[in-house]
């Protein structure tokens, strides 16, 4: 950081301390589970340039999760995304099996 405490260098800087603590800021989805914003907010920085697309669905299902919490949906909403990201690495996984290009 900078002289002052609340300024950092450059974007990299913060995003590499960010990665290098993990649970600085959380949000509980249960009582055993919660997302670590910051890192999760990390993850869309680290996308945007490889791929806009994903990184945009990123912030929505982020988005989402914060809405959902709000009213009490956190853990539901949490369940239905590890749903769908199984079945997602599930596609691509059988893809590469079959020599096809994955998405």
């Amino acid at each position: 950081m900078n002289e002052s405490e609340n300024v950092w260098e450059n974007d990299i800087q913060f995003w590499n301390f960010v990665g290098e603590n993990k649970k600085l800021v959380g949000i509980p989805v249960s009582e055993g589970q919660g997302l670590d914003i910051l890192n999760a907010l990390r993850d869309v920085y680290l996308t945007i340039d490889d791929n806009k697309e994903t990184a945009m669905s990123m912030l929505t299902m982020l988005g989402t999760f914060i809405y959902a919490s709000s009213i009490g949906e956190g853990e539901k909403y949490t369940n239905e995304i590890q749903v769908l990201s199984a079945m997602e690495n599930f596609d691509r996984s059988m893809k590469e099996i079959l020599d096809e290009k994955p998405k």
